[in-house]
């Protein structure tokens, strides 16, 4: 899992973010991945899935973009 330290960070910054709104929970979460950082789909959404237990991204959907880089964006997320 060597996305922890990729992921861990998104999740607390969406998280952050999504409060400050008065959400309840993140419903879905759209990201642009860059191919280069040695990441996969699969891998990356298993990590995300096990990170975000106890969040408020618990149970969130996933829409991933991959793209010529090496960073990780959040483009969007969805809340209620």
């Amino acid at each position: 899992m060597h996305e922890t330290h990729h992921i861990e960070p998104l999740i607390r910054g969406i998280a952050e973010h999504a409060r400050k709104e008065g959400a309840k929970r993140v419903t879905k979460a759209t990201l642009k991945i860059g191919q280069f950082m040695g990441i996969t789909e699969e891998s990356f959404k298993e990590t995300f899935t096990a990170l975000a237990r106890g969040t408020l991204l618990e149970g969130a959907s996933l829409q991933l973009t991959f793209f010529p880089g090496y960073r990780i964006e959040v483009v969007s997320f969805d809340i209620e």
